[in-house]
């Protein structure tokens, strides 16, 4: 009897299997055959449909629906296709290159740069020349997201092409490839006409970490804010940053006191990284900037150059109406490790509101290393929130590991 439930129980599966099967193909015969619709509708309905079906037999279909006239279809096709093709259908979307439809050439190079395989690079280097911008734009930031080095000479020759978003995307594309080999060529472009151009050179250029463009980003940094629609001065000045020339600290401290606020941010964080001690009077003054990310950036970049000249004036931001700027600053007076702020550390630890204080005071109290802040320390243990328990247990250890001779009761 048992058996016979078995072997009924298996064909009702199989049978329910079969059935679903059925159906399913139906269903992506019908949407097969809905690409072709005269109504646009129709088509990018049924392209949207099988990007979530995952239809491996609607591949070519939808590789035809590229092609399309109208862009959603286009577009919902191109995501079928990344959803469901795989590496070994590269060769199907090298042979696509020679379509005689631009959008569909357009597709598959995009679909190529997704698949990040550098055996497409020679075929996308060849569609560097396509007559279609569309075909270009999209081959260049293929050969971007692939990372092949054998695509830099290529590109870089593409920085003189007339058309700016091409000019645009090759410099874009050779920042992912951060070859030294472009940095030189990229200088140009940071007097570029067009100024989405000028900063995206000058993100490359920080990428390829090639200081020889310093005195140009200076120049960019420096030109007049009406000239300057796209801020390709906040680009420069992030640039400066990276590289993190001391050459450049005239020009980022002269940059804190822009009209854009956003530059006078960037500037901040910029002269973080450049450790020229000549900053430290300057970011003191952007503590009280009116722009909250400003003084957000002056308590990190005065914490990373542990100027101790810092301390006075990063104790009143302890106060400060931002909370965020309250956290950098007890973390920057943790960096510093100047003893003098240990009486306003374990007050913020206590009278602020908000555990991300209490938690960053009691890190840097850890990291300072008095013995002083221990009973305030042992106070944290019992705070209602466990990362601030945390961070006092680990400054009570670390106080201890440095003035062993110190043995409190900790209750740890």
């Amino acid at each position: 009897m048992m058996k016979s439930w078995l072997i009924k129980g298996c064909l009702a599966y199989a049978i329910t299997v079969l059935t679903t099967c059925s159906v399913y193909a139906d269903q992506a015969s019908m949407l097969i055959h809905e690409l072709h619709s005269t109504h646009a509708s129709v088509r990018d309905n049924a392209a949207q449909t099988l990007a979530h079906l995952k239809i491996r037999k609607a591949a070519p279909a939808l590789i035809e629906a590229m092609g399309d006239t109208v862009y959603s279809v286009r577009s919902q096709a191109e995501r079928a296709l990344a959803n469901m093709l795989t590496q070994s259908d590269q060769p199907l979307l090298i042979k696509t290159m020679r379509s005689p439809n631009g959008y569909r050439r357009a597709g598959a190079a995009e679909l190529l740069g997704i698949m990040g395989n550098s055996k497409a690079v020679p075929c996308l280097i060849l569609a560097l020349k396509d007559r279609q911008s569309l075909v270009r734009e999209r081959a260049v930031t293929a050969l971007g997201f692939i990372g092949d080095s054998s695509a830099v000479p290529p590109l870089i020759s593409l920085l003189r092409d007339k058309n700016s978003r091409i000019r645009y995307q090759a410099v874009n594309a050779l920042g992912r490839l951060h070859s030294p080999q472009a940095a030189q060529s990229l200088i140009p472009l940071l007097h570029d006409r067009d100024s989405e151009v000028q900063s995206a050179a000058a993100m490359a250029i920080a990428h390829s970490g090639d200081r020889k463009a310093v005195p140009a980003l200076i120049r960019m940094a420096l030109q007049p804010a009406g000239s300057d629609p796209f801020n390709s001065r906040y680009y420069a000045a992030y640039a400066l940053g990276v590289l993190g020339d001391s050459r450049a600290a005239p020009v980022l401290l002269l940059a804190l006191h822009a009209s854009n606020r956003t530059l006078r941010a960037e500037a901040a964080a910029a002269l973080g990284n450049l450790h020229d001690p000549n900053a430290v009077p300057g970011l003191i003054s952007a503590l009280k900037d009116s722009y909250t990310l400003t003084r957000f950036a002056a308590a990190q970049a005065l914490g990373n150059l542990h100027d101790k000249r810092a301390v006075p004036a990063l104790e009143h931001s302890l106060k400060d109406k931002d909370e965020d700027v309250r956290e950098q600053s007890a973390k920057a007076l943790g960096h510093i490790g100047d003893r003098r702020a240990v009486p306003a550390l374990m007050r913020a630890a206590f009278d602020d509101s908000d555990d991300a204080i209490p938690h960053a005071s009691a890190l840097a109290l850890g990291w300072i290393g008095d013995p002083r802040a221990l009973p305030a320390l042992q106070k944290l243990l019992h705070y209602p929130d466990v990362s601030v328990r945390n961070a006092a247990e680990f400054a009570i250890q670390r106080i201890h590991s440095l003035h062993p001779h110190k043995k409190m009761r900790t209750n740890i």
